[in-house]
């Protein structure tokens, strides 16, 4: 079972969110947010703040966990952290990606994958999604199930 995290983090002063395009492997091109593995023996909130600032240079300090999804077909399994306190200067991985900050009012679905343009409205929004994701083996969304508490 690989877990990861996904950090949503919002600078409420400039109305825009900390970004991502990644540079390689099977996000290729696609936009989202940081995050990454859990490492053995991390625990989920500590894995949301050390990746964020790994793959950005941005040191959170509040993360709240705001939704979790899964990807049986991937065996992946992300918990999604939202933060509004962070600190630090955006530094890239630029071999991994490229970080941004993008205005929250034109955020580009267009250059995101099918999960991501499913979930991320109702987070954004102030609900807790509890999805799952089912995967082709060309990767595209076969089919979406909420799971029930």
């Amino acid at each position: 079972m690989k877990e990861a995290s996904l950090s949503i983090v919002e600078d409420v002063e400039k109305g825009c969110y900390l970004m991502i395009r990644h540079q390689r492997g099977i996000n290729k091109g696609y936009v989202n947010f940081p995050g990454g593995k859990k490492e053995a023996g991390e625990d989920m909130r500590s894995c949301v703040i050390r990746e964020t600032f790994e793959e950005t240079g941005i040191r959170i300090t509040n993360p709240v966990e705001v939704g979790y999804i899964e990807f049986p077909t991937m065996d992946f399994y992300v918990h999604i952290f939202k933060s509004t306190a962070f600190s630090g200067t955006l530094t890239a991985r630029a071999e991994e990606v490229e970080v941004f900050w993008q205005d929250k009012k034109t955020l580009p679905y267009d250059q995101m994958r099918a999960a991501d343009k499913d979930f991320l409205p109702p987070i954004l929004s102030g609900q807790y999604v509890k999805r799952r994701y089912y995967y082709t083996p060309d990767f595209r969304v076969k089919r979406v199930e909420d799971i029930a508490d």
